[in-house]
């Protein structure tokens, strides 16, 4: 047996824990488990399902590695806005300082 026989039903398996939104892949895959099951792979479906859950699937990477690249975006400038946000109270709290204190001596020297 070849290696690419050998390993297309560990594929199959692995593959098989996806949910195919396209109809081709989805039947492509069910006609795969059909013939693992008969233990009749043909050559070229195994080909053929190999070059179509390369597609599938890169197309996946590609869109999630942008989500990522996305999301580090947004979470580095949240991060960023959070320490503008801790700034901006200290100076807040410290300008607050200042005025009580400034009302106190205003309380001394009017006592």
């Amino acid at each position: 047996m070849a290696a690419t026989e050998t390993d297309l039903p560990a594929l199959y398996e692995r593959a098989d824990r996806f949910h195919f939104s396209e109809s081709s892949i989805r039947a492509l895959h069910q006609r795969v488990g059909k013939a693992i099951a008969a233990e009749n792979v043909p050559r070229e479906l195994d080909e053929e399902y190999r070059r179509a859950l390369r597609r599938y699937f890169s197309g996946f990477e590609t869109q999630t590695r942008a989500q990522l690249r996305d999301l580090d975006r947004r979470l580095s400038e949240l991060a960023q806005a959070q320490l503008n946000f801790n700034a901006e109270r200290n100076v807040a709290v410290k300008r607050l300082e200042n005025i009580g204190e400034m009302i106190g001596l205003l309380d001394e020297v009017t006592a």
